[in-house]
């Protein structure tokens, strides 16, 4: 005497209902391990004692449930690397982006196609997408998508216009001569 479950029949007959039912009814009605546990006690208990459950047929469904098992072990193991693969890829976009800070970097504005330059001052996440915000030339803050980055440098561009390079930033140095001397009286020159 062998029984059979169709884990299929209730959920073909909530196909006809809305999309969002059919698939919550799927979940709930999926039988997990306990289940599965229950139902083979009950099976046991209720058999047949002058036709007992064949081995065969016992050894069959254990070995099915521990396929079924297995199956969900690495069902949950690959959505468990799927999501620790997205959040690598996520920090080693911040990382690249983070590279960026301080450096003069150059792009396309996404929303009006028009070119965008500055120094990268943040990294941040916006709208889903890895940013950076650049200080422009004339002081304002601007937000640029991180793949939307065409040119990378340490400082700006010299422009051939004017020879700016639209860095506001001092490099101006000072210099200090060694040659002089501050102690008159150790001068050779002036005894």
């Amino acid at each position: 005497m062998s029984n059979t479950i169709n884990g299929t029949n209730s959920t073909s007959n909530t196909n006809n209902s809305t999309n969002g039912q059919s698939i919550s009814n799927a979940v709930n009605t999926a039988l997990g391990k306990d289940d599965f546990l229950k139902l083979l006690m009950t099976e046991l208990k209720n058999q047949d004692p002058l036709q007992p459950l064949d081995n065969k047929d016992f050894i069959s469904q254990m070995a099915q449930f521990s396929s079924l098992e297995q199956m969900n072990n690495v069902a949950k193991s690959m959505e468990d690397l799927s999501k620790s693969m997205f959040n690598f890829a996520q920090q080693a976009t911040l990382t690249q982006g983070a590279a960026m800070i301080g450096k003069w970097v150059g792009g396309i504005n996404v929303t009006d196609s028009t070119p965008m330059e500055g120094v990268v001052e943040a990294v941040k996440w916006l709208d889903g997408e890895p940013t950076v915000q650049i200080r422009k030339s004339d002081g304002t803050l601007a937000d640029l998508e991180l793949n939307l980055v065409t040119l990378v440098m340490d400082k700006a561009p010299v422009n051939n216009d004017t020879g700016d390079t639209g860095d506001t930033t001092d490099t101006t140095t000072d210099t200090i001569d060694t040659n002089e001397s501050t102690d008159d009286k150790n001068d050779p020159a002036t005894t």
